[in-house]
């Protein structure tokens, strides 16, 4: 499959299922959405309804079940652990929603540190 120019996000027929023991749950089914350059996107939902799940399905922190996910012309669901690590690295930014600092770094030196573990170092981060 192949992204058209301007589509920075394209999920096509996502699934995510959770297995606990014996109980499967399914929080994403079939999900297709396509994101384009410059668009706006919310993702609206009660608590539970999968959207912390879809978005570290788009980050690469989680894999789906099924289905197929591109992001910046990368198909992540079918990278190592480590490409989506590295994936990650160079060009997604993330803040969570309980965001997890360094206690032992400044708040700049929290900020520098992506850049640097990507090898940017002084002026250049």
């Amino acid at each position: 499959m192949q992204m058209l120019d301007k589509t920075v996000i394209r999920c096509d027929r996502v699934t995510k299922t959770y297995t606990e023991g014996d109980v499967q749950r399914t929080v994403l089914h079939d999900i297709t959405i396509t994101v384009t350059a410059g668009e706006f996107v919310v993702l609206l939902g009660k608590s539970g309804s999968g959207k912390s799940t879809l978005l570290n399905l788009v980050s690469g922190i989680d894999t789906p079940t099924s289905g197929t996910i591109w992001v910046a012309g990368q198909r992540l669901d079918q990278l190592s652990e480590r490409e989506r690590t590295l994936f990650r690295r160079h060009s997604i930014g993330f803040v969570f929603q309980f965001y997890n600092l360094a206690p032992t770094l400044t708040a700049l030196e929290n900020v520098l540190l992506p850049l640097e573990l990507n090898g940017q170092r002084g002026a250049a981060a």
